[in-house]
């Protein structure tokens, strides 16, 4: 397998900054993200609303050339284009589409509609269905592959949801990015059953962890319980069982680290540790297979 680091977790770096001490931690690429950049940047890193890291979505043409310079000096490969395009908004899905050819990105992430509750999901489904369809011939068109992230909040946060909404389209054009830590917050379904549903759909993995903790007695017998992210090593996802499916099914591509429960950043030492524990598991899972 190869991994990649998603900048989404150091948001506290440059560009430049972040491509060396991925290099120097070890990775085999970088997963960047994609996203219309504040101006001014606001001045305390966060992972989503003051990451440094973020390749603009408004100014991409004038900002790729930069990313794809720092990617060929430290010699690391684009896993995938960490975008926000939604696969019902078909102008944004051709931007995406469009950053990731300049980039040289194979894959970039298609995020599906959500879910609140207001409209009956088969409803929902059909028509994200078409959506899907239509944006899978559009990479398909262009030669770069769309990725369906498992989400808790959207339509497809479990591995069948995934295939569901996927279901006949072509898996090279777009497929499924697991999500394990996503889905311990939402869609969990056993590690192996999922993957093996998934078949040729499972295309990208992100590594990261969650957990759930009780936060109140709401009334006798009903106690209130809130997610939040937390290091990889601990939570709810055991990675070496994740490891065991992928192996069970023969995956042997991209893990891109996405550890972001620190929000200001991750530091070299846990960019570092973070591909060691991945690698550990890993090979913890090869060595326990049949």
């Amino acid at each position: 397998m190869k991994y990649s680091m998603f900048s989404l977790s150091l948001p506290q770096c440059t560009p430049a900054e972040a491509a060396a001490l991925v290099k120097e931690a070890g990775y085999d690429g970088m997963e960047w993200r994609c996203f219309a950049r504040p101006d001014p940047m606001p001045p305390i890193p966060n992972c989503w609303q003051s990451n440094r890291t973020t390749l603009d979505w408004k100014n991409w043409k004038k900002a790729v050339p930069e990313y794809k310079r720092l990617m060929a000096e430290h010699g690391l490969e684009f896993s995938n284009l960490g975008c926000y395009c939604r696969a019902d908004q078909v102008e944004e899905v051709k931007t995406g589409i469009a950053i990731a050819k300049e980039l040289g990105s194979p894959r970039l992430r298609v995020c599906a509609p959500p879910y609140d509750g207001k409209e009956n999901y088969r409803s929902v489904l059909a028509r994200a269905r078409d959506q899907y369809a239509n944006a899978a011939e559009l990479c398909k068109a262009a030669g770069v592959q769309g990725l369906l992230e498992l989400h808790m909040g959207n339509i497809a946060p479990s591995a069948s949801m995934g295939f569901r909404l996927l279901d006949g389209c072509d898996p090279s054009a777009m497929g499924v990015m697991l999500d394990p830590g996503n889905m311990a917050f939402e869609g969990y379904e056993n590690w192996k059953m999922g993957c093996e549903l998934l078949g040729p759909y499972l295309a990208f993995v992100h590594a990261k962890n969650s957990r759930r903790r009780a936060c109140g007695v709401v009334a006798p017998g009903s106690i209130s319980y809130e997610y939040e992210a937390c290091e990889m090593h601990t939570g709810f996802v055991d990675w070496v069982a994740v490891f065991k499916a992928l192996k069970a099914v023969g995956y042997d591509g991209w893990i891109s680290n996405e550890d972001y429960h620190l929000a200001t950043g991750c530091g070299f030492e846990r960019i570092r540790d973070g591909l060691a524990f991945l690698k550990k598991c890993e090979q913890a899972a090869k060595e326990a297979a049949p």
